[in-house]
């Protein structure tokens, strides 16, 4: 397990990954562009992308798909680095997600002349990217204070724990591209009953896949938790993974809701993270001033 961690988080693997997402992006964009040039300009269209949104915004929504993908498989990879990379990489996407969701509801509208027509949702985009811009806000707070961690915080035993969450690591990069073949397998289901039959098209583009990513982050985070316990008795540590993991169930509530209060519980979902790592910071401030009363320097 712990080679096949060292190979997969190498930079040269990742730098081939990353190209791999980036090409991808770019010809799915490309295509995206073409099969609505096609559904609008022309009757040359399989009946299966007949009922591609006809607006040219809506391309946008793929490669920004792409690229959150490619962020999950690095937030995956950051698991054995720190509890806190990882939930620094969680808070990332769901800002990503709440930004994508704006190009996705701009995208709904025929033209931007009737954006204004519809008032309710208007203010569900400018909602969405007021929330979007609060959380890349916040997500600049816990980077600044995450900052200049002691790595022996992390664990009293701190080898065997890394092994531990190298392994989780492993089983969650299979679990991704499992879940992502499914989600893909699912919403071209759906395009093809819509296409073909009667069967109108049910899915949430903004929630498939990371629904279920995020609910077995929940438990990854949760076996994460509990295995701190046997390397680590510090109250501080103990707590502040069991923040981050109601951070987590805060952050896959929010994905459940559509309307103004799922970029709520976002927010207070980050907020959670940073009070409890700001708490925690000051606990480590309070061990070192106490070291350095029990033993001052000479």
């Amino acid at each position: 397990m712990h080679r096949f961690y060292q190979y997969i988080s190498k930079e040269q693997s990742k730098a081939y990954v990353e190209k791999v997402f980036v090409y991808s992006a770019f010809a799915l964009f490309i295509i995206h562009l073409v099969i609505i040039f096609l559904a609008n300009e022309t009757e040359f269209l399989p009946r299966l992308f007949r009922n591609v949104h006809p607006n040219y915004l809506s391309a946008l929504y793929t490669p920004f798909s792409v690229i959150l993908v490619y962020e999950v498989y690095f937030m995956i990879l950051s698991i054995p680095l720190s509890f806190t990379e990882s939930i620094k990489k969680q808070y990332e996407i769901i800002s990503l997600i709440i930004i994508r969701r704006v190009f996705k509801d701009i995208s709904d509208f025929e033209s931007f002349d009737v954006i204004f027509e519809n008032s309710r949702d208007f203010i569900q985009i400018i909602a969405d990217l007021g929330a979007g811009l609060i959380l890349f806000a916040l997500v600049a707070v816990f980077y600044h204070i995450s900052k200049n961690r002691s790595r022996s915080s992390e664990s009293d035993n701190l080898e065997n724990f890394i092994r531990f969450k190298e392994t989780v690591t492993i089983g969650l990069t299979v679990l991704l591209f499992v879940l992502a073949i499914y989600s893909f397998g699912e919403w071209f289901w759906e395009v093809y009953l819509s296409a073909y039959t009667s069967k109108t098209y049910s899915l949430e583009l903004n929630t498939i896949f990371f629904d279920d990513l995020f609910s077995v982050m929940i438990f990854a985070d949760v076996l994460i938790f509990i295995a701190s316990f046997l390397y680590t008795k510090r109250y501080e540590v103990l707590f502040r993974n069991a923040g981050y993991v109601a951070s987590t169930i805060l952050i896959r509530i929010s994905l459940t809701l559509d309307n103004i209060y799922g970029p709520l519980i976002a927010i207070g979902a980050v907020v959670t993270g940073i009070l409890v790592q700001a708490v925690f910071r000051y606990f480590s401030w309070l061990d070192l001033e106490n070291e350095k009363r029990i033993y001052p320097s000479q």
